[in-house]
């Protein structure tokens, strides 16, 4: 606050490679100093004239103290940026944000309410106050705040800050005047020697002299006046000197005082103008700023829209998936309850339909129509008059009365259908040609022949080989076997022995005999 700025690149670098470093990587200490970069790096924005970079800085360091809930760096940034706006004449904004600095401030936490209160007097003193400020101004006094609370620059700063604006408010305050000239007057001797290196002060020159003026003493007034004139002329020419040359152009200008105002003049003019561009620029950054982040949040609730609406249609697509789940294995049970209806109807239906053609099968197989091997004409024979004999023994067990019908009925179908010629027949597909399943086909044919599938339907094709050979008078075996449905030589000639005792040639010179 002292010393003018003289690193202000340096000051700017180290920040912004703060800035960039990834908080997860600091300590607490180290975060709340992280946060504070952009307060920093907002006043070199700001003496650099470059309004908008400065102003979004503050936004964005007021956003992550939030975020981080660091109270006293929030309450920091937020004094700053209160100070930005009451410089601007956005007072409604400024109070707001000093209103909540104060709120928010550790009560226990003498420095940070000094720093609060004091922001607050200074835009009093600004907006002409100046009740109000010197109110808050001693609450500062209550706090009784010493010198080795403090570091020994920070102190000088509060110090120095307080005594000026708390003279700068009594000076406006008819009864206060005397003490107004007491603490100028003393701020003025403290730091006459460094004048040249103490921020502002050509405003502590300029208010003691105006005090000095409504105490009735001209020759100090003007004196003090001069003084401020001179360092005026001798700083670089910024918006900041504004706040003094205007009005001591304006006393000027009352007093008629044509020299000193031709002398001022050129820098008025140009201070006037930067103040007052500053000014402009500073509301276009304001509500650039400000709309910018009106297009960032309007980007975030489109954004938020959208997965909302992508988070719904997930939803709705889940439900319509599980609906349509539930329905297929509703539909897969009802439709096997239903298969399982319809199919013990069905073999209900047909154990009716094979007991009324039960009598008619007999009559065929004994006629020898429908059996052209007389082997299995005979094998049926025995078979049938074996399963009579077991029927009539076991009258009234529903099974066996189920498997021997069912049996007939595979025997119908193999006799009228010949599907044992197929290579490929199984059990499988036999049981959907005679409409049953393998498991009660399986236990039919173990139950009426003792046998399990593959040996009776073997012996079905090893009969019809030798009903082939009798018929034809061919003994080419290679043609009987393939014409019979087995699938190889070799095949043919293991379950010939098997069923037979002998093999092909032996059972040809048996039969020749």
């Amino acid at each position: 606050m002292l010393k003018t700025h003289e690193k202000m690149d340096t000051l700017l670098m180290l920040c912004d490679e703060l800035m960039s470093t990834s908080p997860s990587r600091l300590e607490p200490r180290q975060l709340r100093l992280w946060n504070y970069s952009y307060a920093l790096s907002s006043s070199v924005y700001f003496n650099n004239n470059d309004l908008k970079k400065g102003l979004a800085c503050l936004q964005r360091g007021l956003f992550l103290s939030d975020s981080l809930n660091d109270p006293l760096c929030k309450n920091r940034i937020s004094s700053t940026l209160a100070l930005v706006y009451s410089n601007w004449k956005m007072n409604d904004e400024a109070n707001e944000l000093f209103n909540q600095v104060i709120a928010n401030s550790d009560k226990s936490d003498t420095l940070s309410m000094a720093n609060a209160y004091l922001a607050k007097a200074m835009h009093m003193v600004y907006t002409m106050k100046y009740d109000s400020a010197v109110y808050y101004m001693s609450l500062i006094d209550k706090l009784n705040i010493q010198e080795e609370d403090m570091l020994p620059g920070s102190y000088k700063s509060v110090d120095y800050t307080t005594r000026f604006y708390k003279g700068w408010s009594l000076s406006e305050i008819p009864d206060s005047l005397n003490r107004s000239i007491e603490l100028l007057q003393s701020l003025y001797d403290d730091y006459h020697a460094h004048k040249e290196e103490t921020v502002s002060f050509e405003s502590v020159c300029f208010r003691l002299g105006k005090a000095y003026e409504r105490a009735g003493d001209p020759k100090k007034a003007d004196f003090y006046y001069q003084e401020a004139k001179k360092l005026i002329l001798t700083r670089p020419v910024s918006f900041q000197l504004f706040e003094t040359s205007e009005p001591l152009m304006s006393t000027y200008i009352q007093e008629n005082d044509t020299k000193n105002a031709m002398q001022l003049l050129p820098v008025w003019k140009t201070i006037s103008e930067q103040y007052y561009d500053n000014q402009l620029n500073g509301m276009l950054a304001y509500y650039s700023v400000k709309q910018d982040v009106a297009g960032m949040e309007k980007q975030i609730l489109e954004a938020e829209g959208k997965l909302t609406q992508r988070r719904l249609e997930i939803v709705i697509l889940v439900m319509v998936v599980i609906v349509l789940m539930l329905i297929i294995v509703w539909g897969i049970f009802y439709w096997r309850n239903k298969k399982r209806r319809l199919q013990t109807l069905f073999q209900v239906l047909m154990r009716r339909y094979i007991e009324w053609r039960e009598m008619g099968i007999y009559l065929v197989s004994k006629q020898g129509e429908s059996l052209p091997l007389l082997a299995v004409g005979q094998d049926l024979e025995a078979t049938t008059d074996e399963t009579l004999q077991e029927s009539s023994d076991s009258e009234g067990t529903s099974d066996d009365d189920f498997y021997r019908n069912l049996y007939y009925r595979v025997l119908l179908v193999m006799e009228k259908d010949r599907p044992f010629l197929n290579p490929e027949l199984t059990i499988s597909l036999l049981a959907k040609a005679a409409i049953t399943n393998r498991t009660h086909l399986s236990t039919a044919i173990n139950r009426m022949t003792g046998t399990n599938f593959s040996t009776w339907l073997a012996e079905y094709r090893v009969n019809y080989v030798i009903h082939l050979m009798t018929t034809s008078g061919s003994d080419n075996w290679d043609m009987l076997y393939e014409k019979a449905g087995f699938g190889s030589r070799t095949s043919f000639y293991r379950q010939f022995k098997q069923i037979t005792g002998l093999t092909p040639k032996q059972f040809l010179k048996q039969r020749k005999f």
